[in-house]
């Protein structure tokens, strides 16, 4: 009975037995000469072969050798150019952290200046106000001793209304002085009243 499926490595050794036995036929069929020629023309052919094999194994190596160095290179080039991207990111961060920072004292400086103005024109209009209402005052007073100099005004009525003027000016004077000492100056960083350190 046949086997279905044959040995491939038998077959392979029963094939080099027989190249093997048909070489030796023919070398025992030839001169000495002729063995010496043959042998001559293998050997030649066989170096060559090995040669060429070996130039060609060079030739590879020294390419992927090549490829590599190259690779390496590109590497080495493409961690360069991270580096120095990420140097300038950090540039870029640190100048932009300086100019929110220099903003924020910028910002700063201008609130305090803005309250330090608006103390000052508030103290300006406080004065323009009050000197409004002394001159009223001294204006109404003025009248009311012309009209009692006349006889037009008896001297009962001249104190009472030069008394009431005259309180109605200190009324606006202590009042516009405590505005701007509790309710004003308060508000204001730089008028702010802080207590004493104790001894």
């Amino acid at each position: 009975m046949r086997e279905p499926f044959i040995n491939v490595n038998d077959l392979i050794l029963d094939v080099k037995s027989l190249s093997d036995l048909e070489l030796k036929a023919y070398l025992e069929s030839l001169s000495d000469s002729q063995v010496t020629a043959f042998l001559e023309a293998n050997k030649n052919a066989a170096v060559t072969a090995v040669t060429a094999s070996k130039a060609t194994n060079y030739t590879n190596a020294s390419n992927m050798l090549l490829g590599a160095d190259n690779s390496v290179t590109s590497a080495a080039y493409y961690l360069l150019r991270t580096e120095d991207l990420t140097n300038l990111a950090t540039d870029l961060n640190d100048v932009t952290s300086k100019q929110v920072k220099e903003n924020t004292i910028n910002k700063q400086l201008a609130d305090r200046q803005y309250e330090i103005n608006e103390w000052s024109n508030s103290n300006k209009l406080d004065t323009l106000f009050f000197l409004q209402v002394l001159f009223i005052s001294l204006t109404l007073t003025a009248v009311f001793l012309f009209l009692m100099k006349n006889g037009l005004l008896p001297y009962y009525l001249f104190g009472l209304f030069s008394f009431l003027t005259v309180a109605f000016a200190v009324i606006v004077l202590i009042y516009r002085a405590r505005f701007t000492a509790v309710k004003r100056d308060g508000r204001y960083w730089n008028k702010q009243k802080w207590g004493q350190p104790s001894k």
